[in-house]
């Protein structure tokens, strides 16, 4: 599965490198350099084409048609807002939305959807890679935090069975990470937040 690449447009530097420190968690994830001048942001993205624009509004010239054509005609880009101002979605349509104050798992959940809703389009009518039901069921149980013996204890299965199961998954929704998994769990309704430990 091919790394979904990231650019960020925020004038902020705190704001920035915060960004990149946090999308650094999520697995295959190709961050792109990131842009500090209005005037780069239209190049830059109609040079490169990443997967999901996260990008200051204010960052986006008037003079910037072609963009802006792109993003509401691209199915490829998603378009991810960052801004200080709470009714951002009032004043401009995007795939998501970030709040200066949103906190981390907020983000990291948005960004995960993105990812997932790319990857699940590109993977769209193949059997194969969707989740069967045991698959589902072990997902959870990795999602409440169980080992790998406490998962094969609980399902009367073996440990092999369930490490197997496991590569299963990472492979069809090329997420390593446990993190990753749960925040897809969750996504996919398999738990809720309050389950999670």
């Amino acid at each position: 599965m091919s790394k979904t690449s990231i650019l960020i447009a925020e004038k902020s530097c705190l704001i920035r490198k915060g960004l990149r420190s946090l999308l650094q968690k999520i697995h295959n994830v190709e961050l792109l350099p990131t842009i500090v001048s209005e005037e780069d942001v239209c190049d830059f993205v109609n040079q490169n084409q990443p997967d999901i624009l996260i990008v200051n509004p204010d960052m986006l010239q008037h003079n910037c048609i072609d963009l802006k054509k792109k993003l509401s005609l691209s199915a490829k880009m998603s378009l991810v807002l960052i801004s200080d101002q709470k009714k951002i979605q009032d004043k401009h349509k995007a795939d998501g939305y970030i709040h200066y104050m949103d906190g981390q798992n907020s983000i990291l959940e948005l960004i995960q959807k993105l990812i997932n809703d790319k990857n699940q389009n590109s993977t769209e009518g193949k059997s194969n890679e969707t989740l069967s039901a045991r698959e589902k069921n072990i997902l959870k149980h990795i999602a409440l935090g169980l080992t790998n013996k406490e998962i094969a204890d609980q399902l009367f299965i073996s440990i092999h069975t369930v490490v197997t199961h496991r590569k299963n998954i990472t492979q069809k929704l090329g997420i390593k990470s446990v993190s990753g998994l749960t925040v897809y769990a969750i996504l996919n309704n398999l738990i809720s937040m309050d389950e999670v430990k």
